[in-house]
């Protein structure tokens, strides 16, 4: 059994949770993810890793409930716990020094951005994040990002966060800005 030991709501049908896993946060590494089954009769779900902490032995999981099993994971509360969690599972992204790197991410997928760009920070990598979304509540952990990243630039389709529009369009101004 893994205990719950913390639960938010980061965005509209998004929840973080704190989950006591210490195997797994010691293993874990950028691009990792587990698969969970909440209880004895329940479905099997993957879910990305989106933070550990090794001496804490903690995993964070960030999940957007939009089904049947991620609904009844929505619903359990700090001190409850979950039946089975595998992992960490599936290949590591290569993290090398690479100079400066771009990670452009959009709404709950941004999830998966959040130990790479640790990753790379680790290796001495200037990092640009790009964040996209509808609307400004459906952006996800800006502000973690902007902790950690040497620049955050966000953008929502109706202006409410950042610049208007598209990552894509930020995007092409990094990399024009990069060719200098």
């Amino acid at each position: 059994m893994y205990r719950i030991l913390k639960k938010e709501t980061v965005a509209p049908q998004v929840d973080a949770m704190i989950v006591e896993a210490p195997y797994i946060a010691m293993h874990h590494q950028a691009g990792n993810f587990v698969v969970l089954r909440i209880d004895e009769k329940g479905e099997r779900i993957p879910l990305t890793i989106a933070d550990s902490d090794s001496e804490k032995g903690t995993i964070t999981l960030l999940f957007q409930k939009i089904g049947k099993t991620t609904e009844e994971l929505g619903r359990l509360k700090a001190g409850k716990t979950i039946r089975d969690i595998a992992g960490p599972l599936g290949h590591a992204t290569p993290i090398l020094d690479y100079g400066h790197c771009v990670l452009v991410g959009g709404g709950i997928g941004s999830a998966t951005l959040y130990p790479i760009l640790k990753a790379l920070k680790g290796k001495n990598n200037n990092v640009t994040v790009i964040l996209g979304a509808r609307n400004k509540e459906l952006l996800v952990w800006g502000d973690r990002f902007k902790e950690l990243a040497d620049e955050v630039l966000l953008t929502t389709d109706d202006g409410s966060s950042g610049r208007k529009g598209l990552v894509t369009e930020a995007l092409k101004e990094v990399m024009d800005k990069s060719k200098v």
